[in-house]
């Protein structure tokens, strides 16, 4: 009975930082911001959480222009081209200019986006991460895991018909990266 208890107060606890962890706020400009992937629809289209992030990118970049933006993401079952690929022709479809997407095609998960992109960006300690809201409090604790010493975050909002999912999915990789992402 008490493990049962142990077990449900964990997870109530991840449950509420996944909802409620808002990250560092900034006052300045980064050079750098990381867009995390998620399933494409096709070449050309990303999926609706996809699409988010990368609107909230696109909105950033329109007001910082001395910013670079880092696509994440490998290939995956849905999809025959990498995340980075379609969300590069995305971004680049919405007016940022292609000189400031640098494309990491080969992670397939959110450690390895932070992981390969560090390997890219080599020196640079700070970086801005857009991903959905419940994805942050994870994202953020593994960019620190993969060297970034200074993290902050935007979140993206996603449709209410896959809270649910999304959170619940998120709860167990949460679990996951604490073990495993090393």
């Amino acid at each position: 009975m008490i493990l049962i208890v142990i077990v449900i107060s964990i997870l109530l606890i991840i449950i509420y930082l996944i909802l409620n962890y808002k990250g560092k706020i900034f006052n300045e400009p980064c050079e750098y911001l990381l867009v995390l992937g998620a399933r494409v629809i096709d070449e050309n289209t990303p999926c609706k959480v996809l699409e988010s992030r990368l609107i909230k990118a696109i909105d950033y970049l329109s007001h910082v222009e001395g910013s670079k933006v880092v696509v994440s993401g490998g290939g995956s079952n849905y999809s025959t081209i990498p995340e980075a690929h379609v969300m590069e022709r995305f971004l680049v479809k919405h007016g940022i200019d292609s000189s400031r997407i640098i494309v990491e095609d080969r992670a397939t998960n959110t450690f390895e986006n932070l992981k390969y992109t560090k390997k890219i960006l080599k020196d640079i300690d700070e970086i801005l991460i857009i991903s959905s809201k419940y994805h942050l409090f994870r994202a953020s604790i593994l960019s620190r895991r993969a060297g970034f010493k200074k993290t902050y975050l935007i979140g993206s909002d996603i449709e209410t018909s896959s809270k649910f999912k999304s959170i619940s999915r998120e709860v167990f990789a949460v679990i996951k990266s604490i073990f495993l992402d090393w």
